[in-house]
């Protein structure tokens, strides 16, 4: 399994894992219950993988990485081929190397058990299971203990006691991430015999349930209240409490939550005050419903009778199971709060004591050095300051989109500082995958990071790299977005489909050649952004 790329893998860690974010979040909570899911759902034979670091994922230069030689071998047991696979994951198919066939990557039995759950998903109305899972991790977070009454040892004891929930919420979402692939590659045929493929974007769009633009409604009612009335800090609080496990790199226990850091919220609300009644979420919602309802009908009515009753149920599994995956997420998410923030407290004493500046500095550390921290911290002032000397020096390097597990030595990799390409030119396509469907003309707003791309303005089409939860308020500002990385089942292109703007993704070099103030059109279905002006007076 040599190939790794950073498809997917950039909207979990964008940017370079924290070294306790790593060692102890992920190695010991997400990747066991990664690769535990995989079994549970089919893909592999019980140790077949490693279960201590098992390769599906990796880290290289501080970036997080999938395995992309795994992905290929779940597409061949889930009976797909390497080529429509690594199209659809990848945007284009010429970017990927090639597959090298190994003996073992089909699995007959594997296959079979891979059969068996699809169909227990396409019949399943509902998944009680998961939903207690949300359910006791929401009550675990509403029954946080007084963190700043914990002894560092507590502190330290608390954040791991939700390793088994790590485990458990990434299982699930390995579950809920390949069910949410089999309605809509159903409906994709059906869509494709009615001589209406386009029309699949339709289909799986305005669910009005998806974790993942969920803080756009709260972000909205906030907006329409003024921030100096009571009634504004009420409604702060509870969006707070609803919602502050989300925010920028969410992934990462070094990142700083909404909960943690309560001014970026504010930021957020500000940036929706001057949008319009007319395109709230529940507005566009409407829209959409309507939309997808007389989608639906139509391919309906084009289908043979034979046919339609295989459509019912891949549409009615695609609104069930797209969001239930960002359900998952959200368990998973919650989770690593709790652990962001047991541990922000041992580093805030850290910061009181004058060991480091930051509370976030603590996470330099390595999981198995937790105890002798607690036991003696000031010890580690000197290895936290290296590390994190050593940790903010990667966020220079531009990671490459697809390495092999020997990758060239990390000063060989290219830096973020290096010389931009030239921009588009005017009348130029620039070609990705058609994530939202619809078509939108307006001037670009490139935003490499979110400070970034709070300068969007209504209307304007947001070019990034990629974005997280914490991206999503801007959604109901742009016209349209376009990310460089990306697949179907991305944040950018859920959070469009349901807010009902055109998407593109996996859209190759755009936020290299897109420059702000381009005129552009977006073709959401086709997949396209075409310059149709430099901007220039």
């Amino acid at each position: 399994m040599p190939f790794y790329t950073r498809a997917n893998a950039g909207e979990v860690l964008p940017d370079p894992a924290s070294p306790l974010g790593w060692t102890l979040v992920f190695e010991q909570g997400l990747l066991p219950g990664w690769l535990r899911g995989l079994v549970e759902f089919g893909i592999y034979r019980e140790g077949e993988l490693p279960m201590e670091r098992p390769p599906v994922a990796g880290l290289f230069g501080g970036y997080f990485y999938i395995n992309l030689s795994h992905c290929r071998v779940v597409a061949i047991r889930m009976g797909m081929t390497v080529e429509a696979f690594d199209a659809a994951l990848l945007g284009s198919a010429a970017a990927a190397p090639p597959y090298q066939p190994h003996p073992d990557d089909p699995c007959d039995k594997c296959s079979a058990k891979v059969a068996q759950t699809i169909g227990e998903i396409l019949a399943a109305s509902r998944f009680p299971q998961i939903d207690a899972d949300l359910d006791r991790v929401l009550a675990r977070r509403r029954d946080r203990p007084d963190l700043a009454a914990l002894s560092a040892a507590g502190l330290v004891a608390h954040a791991r006691s939700f390793l088994p929930e790590l485990d458990n919420a990434f299982a699930r979402h390995d579950y809920s991430t390949f069910g949410s692939a089999v309605g809509p590659a159903m409906l994709a045929e059906a869509c494709a015999a009615a001589g209406e493929p386009a029309a699949l974007l339709d289909l799986i769009s305005g669910y009005g349930e998806v974790p993942s633009a969920s803080p756009s409604w709260g972000l909205w009612q906030l907006s329409r209240l003024p921030s100096a009335s009571p009634e504004f800090a009420e409604a702060f609080d509870g969006f707070l409490a609803e919602f502050g496990q989300r925010g920028p790199n969410e992934w990462d226990i070094r990142a700083v939550s909404w909960e943690a850091g309560p001014d970026q919220v504010l930021a957020l609300v500000d940036s929706m005050r001057h949008i319009p009644d007319e395109d709230s979420p529940d507005a566009r919602h409407a829209r959409l419903e309507a939309t997808r309802q007389a989608a639906a009908g139509r391919i309906r009515a084009a289908l043979p009778d034979a046919s339609r009753a295989s459509f019912d149920v891949a549409l009615a599994s695609s609104a069930r199971m797209i969001p239930l995956r960002e359900q998952t997420k959200l368990i998973a998410v919650t989770a690593i709060n709790e652990v962001r923030l047991a541990l922000r407290e041992l580093g805030r004493r850290g910061v009181a004591a004058g060991y480091y500046a930051a509370p976030e500095d603590v996470m330099m550390l390595l999981e198995s050095e937790l105890d002798d921290y607690v036991a003696d911290p000031a010890r580690f002032t000197p290895v936290i300051a290296g590390r994190l000397a050593q940790y903010l020096a990667l966020f220079e390097i531009e990671p490459p989109f697809i390495i092999d597990a020997d990758p060239a030595p990390l000063p060989r990799w290219p830096r973020r500082a290096r010389p931009r390409p030239e921009p588009a030119k005017t009348g130029e396509v620039l070609k990705g995958i058609g994530g939202s469907a619809g078509q939108y003309q307006g001037r670009a707003r490139v935003g490499m990071d979110l400070p970034a791309a709070m300068a969007l303005e209504p209307g304007e089409i947001l070019v990034a790299p990629l974005t997280d939860a914490a991206w999503t308020p801007l959604f109901l500002v742009a016209g349209a977005v376009a990310v460089d990385v990306g697949a179907l089942n991305s944040h950018a292109v859920v959070v469009s489909r349901e807010l009902g703007i055109p998407c593109v993704l996996s859209l190759q070099d755009g936020t290299a050649r897109l420059r702000d103030g381009m005129e552009l059109a977006v073709d959401g279905t086709a997949g396209t952004v075409t310059v149709i002006s430099d901007g220039r007076p």
